[in-house]
């Protein structure tokens, strides 16, 4: 998953494609749309407008090939984050289920010192993990 993001950071899209499965599936469900096949995922993240940095901050195995990410995307002054829970069979990238949100602040109701025990979080500044792909 390191190097999926990785790649997409670098911008090099065949590479990207040649994990996923050719009739692998992205489900984006914040906004309620499928990608069905490999071209169609990496066509989407390749133009998506300009400017994006991913920064990885968690890998987890999960068992029976699956594996969840936490991506902070930093976007033209705009934060995002996606959970994204992989399948994997065969090496390959069979199914992606993304869940997007974006960093924004809580509404006036839940303003800190408006409900006991809220204090408000400083903005995530989390290195994340390495997304260099070296000489590779």
């Amino acid at each position: 998953m390191r190097r999926f993001w990785s790649l997409y950071q670098a911008r090099r899209w065949g590479e990207a494609q040649a994990l996923l499965h050719p009739d692998a599936e992205c489900y984006w469900w914040a906004t309620a749309e499928r990608f069905a096949g490999a071209a169609a995922i990496v066509h989407v993240n390749a133009v998506y407008p300009e400017g994006w940095s991913l920064c990885l901050l968690e890998v987890n195995p999960l068992g029976a090939g699956r594996v969840h990410t936490l991506l902070r995307v930093d976007h033209g002054g705009q934060v995002f984050y996606a959970n994204s829970f992989f399948q994997i069979a065969a090496g390959l990238i069979q199914r992606l289920d993304e869940y997007w949100s974006d960093a924004a602040p809580a509404p006036a109701w839940r303003q800190a010192g408006q409900l006991p025990g809220l204090t408000s979080l400083a903005p995530d500044l989390r290195s994340g993990l390495s997304l260099d792909l070296g000489s590779s």
